[in-house]
């Protein structure tokens, strides 16, 4: 590109503290940001995801511990390390459930569809690193559920639920038992849950996960829930927690537009689309978070484009 095609690098704006607030007001649970803010005090998180389980399952899952955006390194650090937004043991009496470790997150970015599924597995295995040690026994490895609700459809079937196991495929009337489970609701999805009564809890869950809207008799979960996430948006901390984060942001974007320029690039736009388009949706993430490998992304492009 040449030089006239280039943008200058975006104003810096500050936000102000009521604008913060009001912004805050306007997230619903299928936000990332009030997703991690609901989940900072243990018992509120168990609360919330004790809902979330138990409506998922239709019955009652005790929580035993939730740890909030937990971060798991890969054993190279030159590898991707992962964000869980929820990561969750449950109670050990195996009466209840068999799974003790669940992956809760919320996806609201349709351009990470594409990545997903492998995003998920990339996820499981890295988890498993942290949980087997040298010379322990494979059948230590506790049962993984992945559960994802997302505001767009993952497979484009329109339904509310989708389930994915292991499966041999040659026999499939025999079990594949690896422990793994990727559970996927969509919050505008067609209700497909056999049973009425479970599949309606689960369609009011989501209706007010992604609009916080309760319905016209709510249960007693969204009931808790919902006062939760009341107190939670009105919380001083909260709000500058949300300032600092858009500064954050805009101090990203300021040095995107600025390495983009150097590098050829109108604007960050271009580089993301060139990426997603190419199923790398985690650098995405990680650029987000690095500067240095932004730059990286930029000179491999340019490498990628010229004439």
């Amino acid at each position: 590109m040449s030089q006239n095609q280039m943008s200058s690098v975006p104003e810096t704006i500050h936000i102000t503290e009521e604008q913060a607030r009001k912004d805050i007001q306007s997230l619903n649970l299928i936000n990332g940001f009030l997703f991690d803010s609901v989940l900072v005090d243990e018992e509120d998180a168990k609360i919330v995801i004790g809902y979330i389980l138990s409506t998922t399952y239709n019955r009652k899952v005790e929580v035993e511990s939730v740890t909030s955006q937990k971060v798991f390194q890969a054993t190279d650090t030159k590898y991707h390390s992962i964000r869980l937004d929820a990561y969750v043991k449950t109670s050990e009496d195996k009466s209840s459930l068999n799974a003790t470790i669940y992956d809760i997150e919320m996806e609201d970015r349709s351009s990470d569809k594409t990545d997903l599924p492998k995003r998920l597995r990339y996820y499981s295995a890295l988890h498993d690193t942290k949980f087997l040690g040298a010379s322990t026994n494979y059948g230590t490895l506790p049962e993984y559920v992945s559960i994802t609700i997302s505001s767009y459809d993952p497979f484009s079937a329109g339904d509310m639920y989708y389930e994915a196991n292991t499966t041999l495929t040659t026999h499939p009337q025999i079990a594949y038992k690896d422990g793994i489970t990727h559970i996927f609701l969509y919050c505008k999805g067609v209700p497909n849950i056999k049973e009425s009564a479970h599949s309606k809890k689960m369609a009011e869950m989501l209706k007010y996960i992604l609009s916080g809207e309760k319905p016209i008799s709510p249960d007693q979960g969204i009931e808790d829930v919902d006062k939760i996430v009341s107190k939670i948006k009105s919380l001083p901390e909260v709000t500058k927690k949300y300032m600092k984060q858009w500064d954050r942001e805009q101090t990203i974007q300021r040095e995107a537009y600025s390495n983009g320029e150097k590098n050829g690039i109108q604007n960050i736009t271009v580089l993301f689309s060139w990426l997603f388009d190419n199923g790398r949706g985690a650098d995405v993430e990680k650029a987000s978070k690095n500067s240095e490998y932004l730059s990286e992304l930029f000179e491999e492009y340019d490498n990628c484009h010229k004439e």
